[in-house]
């Protein structure tokens, strides 16, 4: 088992890879950018969670004086799992691909430098699958950007004889999570109306968070084992049509709401990105509690919505 250094704990599918390496085993240390006081709604609630799993130090980003002292005084490390990134309008059509370069690669030699002094032998960076979904090319500019940016997050890594390995995430779903489709379709639910889809006909890869979680650690695993590990994990979920799984979503949520969440697929005619985003390492098939997993994803809807935050758009 290893000292895991994971950044960008306290998003989502942060606060769920933090817990799936410690249920591997793993002990995590968790620098956050901010100070304690600044989280608050279902970003505190992370936190809360994260602390349950991993030694968590506040005010601490990626490259700063803080971060590199961190290195040198938490102990013994062996993995940097830099999963944070600095994207703010990432889906606006004129996102700054340079700027976002330039944000998320600055101290990043320093950063790693200081890491393989400290014995980190290993570096995993996050990727989307919108990196390279259009037949290599990136499909957005903040998809070039991420590509662009782990890139140089591998050369960074290589050239200090650190292994790499790239994750690559599409469409994690689960409890915690905010402001995705689902989101809207709860939203609707819980207001007696039908949940709406606009892209039905995108293909594309949900993966529930649980299973997200475990092949991160499993790629950790992977690292430990070989240092000089170079590659790219690509872990898929439920892959198929978008209205496909909001239907999925819509019947084990009416199971266990006792009510019906009809959902209205639009007609869709337009496709500015590829018809199909997904990874290619199943993980469904995998001994897994999926009925357990869907039981807490609508449980979790039940106590946003009973604490009145599913206001918040999606």
């Amino acid at each position: 088992m290893g000292r895991v250094l994971l950044t960008g704990a306290t998003s989502f599918t942060g606060v769920w890879i933090a817990q799936g390496l410690a249920e591997a085993g793993h002990q995590v240390v968790a620098p956050l950018k901010r100070a304690e006081a600044d989280y608050e709604g279902l970003r505190r609630d992370r936190v809360e969670r994260l602390k349950g799993v991993a030694e968590v130090v506040f005010e601490t980003p990626f490259g700063s004086p803080a971060f590199l002292d961190l290195l040198k005084t938490a102990g013994p490390l062996d993995i940097l799992a830099h999963h944070a990134a600095d994207i703010p309008g990432y889906r606006n059509a004129d996102y700054d691909v340079a700027a976002g370069v330039t944000r998320n690669l600055t101290g990043a030699g320093l950063v790693f430098e200081a890491a393989a002094a400290a014995g980190v032998t290993g570096v995993i960076a996050t990727g989307t699958g919108f990196e390279d979904a259009a037949e290599g090319l990136a499909v957005s500019p903040y998809g070039l950007s991420k590509r662009l940016t782990n890139d140089g997050f591998r050369h960074l890594a290589l050239w200090r004889g650190l292994g790499f390995g790239r994750f690559m995430i599409n469409g994690p779903f689960g409890p915690l999570e905010e402001g995705r489709l689902v989101w809207s379709l709860f939203q609707a639910w819980f207001a007696g109306k039908a949940g709406i889809v606009r892209t039905p006909a995108y293909v594309r890869d949900n993966i529930p968070v649980v299973l997200l979680a475990r092949a991160y650690a499993d790629l950790v695993g992977e690292m430990l084992a070989n240092p000089k590990l170079d590659r790219v994990c690509r872990p898929a979920g439920y892959v198929g049509a978008q209205g496909e799984f909001a239907l999925r979503v819509a019947r084990e949520a009416s199971a266990r709401l006792g009510r019906d969440c009809p959902v209205d697929c639009l007609e869709q005619t337009a496709f500015p990105e590829p018809r199909i985003v997904a990874n290619d390492e199943p993980t469904l098939d995998r001994a897994w509690d999926e009925a357990g997993f869907w039981d807490a994803y609508v449980d979790y809807y039940r106590e946003v919505e009973r604490r009145g935050l599913l206001g918040a758009p999606a």
